[in-house]
């Protein structure tokens, strides 16, 4: 039985995996433009992130707000029962602040916090309309669009570094397989 097939497909097998992975992942991002021959663009130009980023930008943005930190989940707790608690003893300190004028002022404390809680629900109520400051997925959306490329890469591979370097062992693990199996193959035929 000839053991060379044994000896090198496995490894060339497990080359070719671990380096198409490598490959295909940095073409996720790359190229950056498209690429054209005359009037044809090159397929696969440009890379699938690069040219559906605003739809990526989109789903990410929507993503994050339902399952991570939305405006009505900053809205409760700019207007929850801790401000409110907050709020009225910042009056209260005032209010002994004022020294003789307490007892003018002290009647209206109820009408103060309510007047002042009425303004922060309000402000909070319209930052998390659409266009608003509070609107989460609308800011993360037009963050990601406005991000260089390149920059947008940098950003995606370094939180994914490690998952990424699993892909590319898999597939020079499962490329030295199939060469095992080629081997075996070329030996039985």
């Amino acid at each position: 039985m000839d053991v060379m097939p044994f000896i090198v497909f496995p490894p060339v097998g497990a080359l070719i995996g671990a380096l198409t992975n490598q490959i295909a992942i940095k073409m996720l991002f790359r190229p950056y433009q498209a690429w054209t021959i005359g009037p044809w663009r090159v397929p696969l130009t440009p890379g699938v992130i690069s040219q559906q980023r605003h739809i990526i930008a989109k789903n990410m943005a929507e993503t994050f707000e339902a399952n991570l930190l939305s405006g009505r989940e900053i809205h409760s707790l700019i207007t929850g029962d801790k401000v409110q608690i907050a709020l009225e003893s910042k009056v209260d300190e005032f209010l002994q602040g004022l020294g003789p004028l307490a007892m003018i002022a002290a009647p209206m404390k109820g009408d103060i916090i309510k007047k002042i809680l009425e303004g922060i629900e309000e402000v909070a109520s319209d930052a998390i309309e659409q266009g608003g400051d509070l609107h989460i997925a609308e800011k993360i959306e037009a963050k990601i669009n406005a991000m260089d490329i390149e920059k947008l890469e940098e950003l995606v591979l370094g939180f994914s570094q490690k998952q990424f370097r699993y892909i590319t062992l898999f597939g020079g693990i499962l490329g030295a397989l199939i060469g095992l199996v080629q081997a075996g193959l070329s030996t039985c035929l």
